[in-house]
């Protein structure tokens, strides 16, 4: 078997047990509230800390991978978060419960910035943005698998059935036998490295960093409290479940799928298609005047479908940066963006707890179309011939 393809599935693995990790807790505010005593706010700031340590994690590890190794840095930032996520689920109270999501969002970003990278620069040329869809496609999948959890835990989820429920999350450290074995390193020489000018990449690293950073405060000031909202509004768990799972599992499909015809076409332009796409999907998975579950199942799709663009984000710094400073800069990017999503899901957890889940559709509204405008804005402007510098 090819070395590229053990690269895209340990990468493909890890990332969906990292978004598992990451959003699992948005399933059990109410056992925070009820048995840690966390408020709403303190639960979006959960759910914050772990995007917000990210990029420290990102850009960190990011560095070491640069000069070390790929490999390693996958390999600890896959065992750090399933570790840290073993703490959240046993915390005996709510200062310890912070304190291991924020660990936890360091290995978080680690994982996230290796298995990228890793996976990318070992493809064939003529499918890395197809494999690159493969191994961001790992976020619907872990997104998907929390709905499956949560239907399996939802009629025994009282006692220490929530906490054996986040205890799930901690599953994905089973895999690093296969990254110790079977993945095969990619580093870059010293040399090289200590004649590289950071400087260089400023401008495309702001650019990118923005549209990265709209699409993360749109998406995580709807999903920081979706599912509260949604049984907020009637819909039953299991209902949910299914609906984030169906969801989930066309986004992971959506992700090839867009990596695929990123091989092909402009990618400025294929993300500019998707951002529409989730404009056109916002106001139906968040209805204000006409609600109903048909309805916020068709937007949740729409928005799902259009967000496969995802991938070709973090493709705006991988193909424009040489492969010396690939992973630091594209971890930084990326969790920078991640840091934006924490302000977005801590923004709508502050509205809801002053002004109530009924009005949150209105604000996911607004919060969302203006983050989603920005990026539109910044793509419809990015300078021609800013992609340059293919893998080498």
């Amino acid at each position: 078997m090819q070395r590229y393809i053990h690269a895209t599935i340990s990468a493909f693995f890890s990332w969906a047990g990292n978004i598992y990790d990451l959003l699992i807790v948005t399933y059990v505010y109410y056992y925070f509230q009820k048995c840690l005593g966390l408020n709403t706010v303190e639960g979006t700031l959960l759910f914050a800390l772990g995007l917000i340590f990210r990029v420290i994690g990102g850009y960190a590890f990011g560095k070491i991978a640069d000069r070390r190794g790929r490999k390693p840095i996958l390999a600890i930032g896959t065992a750090g978060y399933s570790a840290f996520q073993s703490l959240m689920a046993f915390s005996p109270n709510a200062v310890i419960l912070l304190i291991a999501r924020a660990f936890q969002g360091l290995f978080m970003g680690a994982q996230w910035t290796a298995g990228t990278v890793i996976a990318y620069e070992q493809a064939p040329p003529s499918a890395r943005g197809l494999i690159n869809g493969i191994v961001q496609a790992g976020y619907g999948v872990g997104y998907a698998l929390t709905g499956v959890a949560f239907i399996v835990f939802s009629q025994s989820m009282g006692g220490i059935g929530w906490r054996l429920f986040l205890l799930t999350g901690s599953i994905p450290i089973i895999l690093l036998p296969y990254i110790i074995l079977k993945v095969t390193d990619v580093k870059v020489s010293r040399k090289t490295i200590s004649n590289t000018n950071v400087k260089e990449y400023t401008k495309i690293l702001i650019r990118a960093s923005i549209v990265i950073s709209g699409m993360f405060f749109s998406y995580y000031s709807i999903f920081a409290v979706y599912p509260g909202l949604a049984e907020y509004l009637g819909l039953s768990k299991d209902f949910i479940g299914l609906m984030m799972t169906v969801a989930n599992i066309f986004l992971a499909i959506s992700f090839i799928v867009y990596g695929r015809v990123a091989d092909f076409i402009n990618k400025r332009k294929l993300i500019i298609y998707g951002v529409i796409g989730e404009m056109i999907g916002l106001p139906m998975m968040l209805p204000i005047i006409v609600k109903s579950a048909e309805l916020m199942l068709i937007g949740l799709l729409v928005y799902s479908i259009a967000t496969g663009f995802w991938p070709l984000a973090p493709l705006l710094i991988v193909e424009s940066v040489p492969p010396e400073v690939r992973s630091a800069l594209t971890g930084l990017s990326y969790n920078l963006g991640s840091v934006v999503g924490g302000v977005g899901s801590i923004t709508m957890g502050t509205l809801v707890q002053i002004f109530g889940l009924a009005n949150s559709p209105l604000f996911g509204n607004i919060l969302g179309y203006s983050s989603l405008l920005i990026v539109l804005i910044t793509l419809l402007t990015w300078p021609r011939g800013t992609v340059i510098t293919k893998n080498k």
